[in-house]
């Protein structure tokens, strides 16, 4: 079942989860450090939620940012957000799927999007509508499950660094992968879904990118560090990051 941000208390729970020190030192740490140097760029975030990353890259110095998501209940937290502390982004309600007109974005970032693509054709939709934001020579740069996470023997137990991971028995597109993140007061149940490397490469070349590139995630550096302690993460990472280049 696809979860639905709109019930319940689900995006706001996402918003707490953000605070995680995994998605702090391996999610947020490997996506800014692959974006890059954002300063003077046009860039949309796809699938922003409530602003995490659509905030860091404008505060970085990109020179417009939009975030976009399916989810209102996500654009009203990041709407509440920009209104407490004003940065001049804007929020709209919008369905990545959707084809636009307007290609002019020099980066399209999108963390967590790809994941909810069901089968090759919703893939590619998603690619679509991608590209059809991104002017020629721009960027896309996302982050997925890790595909190889089935390859894992055994797969490791994620608890201690917030979360766990529970596959389907075997690997078939569209196989559910659930992530359940453990909050302090609360547990917040993800449904993704399974597609190869090469799916995803694939659907992009489709859609008129190239240059397609996987990326394994980095830990950033912390002096009081337990030794070992982000070993397994970074042995087993249960998340990659892909980028390309729109031709």
């Amino acid at each position: 079942m696809v979860t639905d941000y709109n019930q319940n208390r689900i995006a706001e729970q996402y918003q707490q989860a953000k605070a995680q020190p995994w998605r702090l030192r391996t999610e947020t740490h490997s996506f800014l450090k692959l974006i890059g140097d954002v300063k003077g760029k046009r860039v949309l975030d796809v699938a922003c939620g409530e602003g995490h990353f659509t905030r860091m890259l404008r505060a970085a110095g990109a020179a417009e940012v939009v975030g976009i998501d399916i989810s209102e209940r996500m654009i009203d937290l990041a709407r509440e957000q920009e209104a407490r502390q004003p940065l001049g982004i804007e929020y709209r309600v919008e369905d990545a799927r959707a084809v636009v007109g307007q290609a002019d974005f020099d980066l399209v970032v999108a963390a967590w999007l790809l994941v909810y693509a069901q089968t090759r054709t919703d893939l590619v939709q998603m690619c679509r509508g991608l590209a059809s934001r991104l002017r020629s020579g721009g960027r896309f740069v996302t982050l997925v499950n890790n595909p190889a996470a089935y390859d894992f023997d055994p797969l490791p137990d994620y608890r201690k660094y917030g979360f766990t991971l529970s596959l389907a028995d075997r690997a078939f597109e569209g196989a559910p992968t659930k992530v359940i993140l453990l909050l302090e007061d609360s547990t917040l149940e993800i449904e993704n879904y399974y597609m190869p490397i090469a799916a995803y490469g694939s659907a992009l070349t489709q859609t008129g990118f190239r240059d397609f590139a996987v990326h394994t995630p980095e830990v950033s550096p912390a002096p009081d560090d337990e030794p070992g302690y982000w070993d397994e993460f970074v042995r087993y990472p249960s998340f990659v990051l892909l980028d390309s280049v729109k031709a």
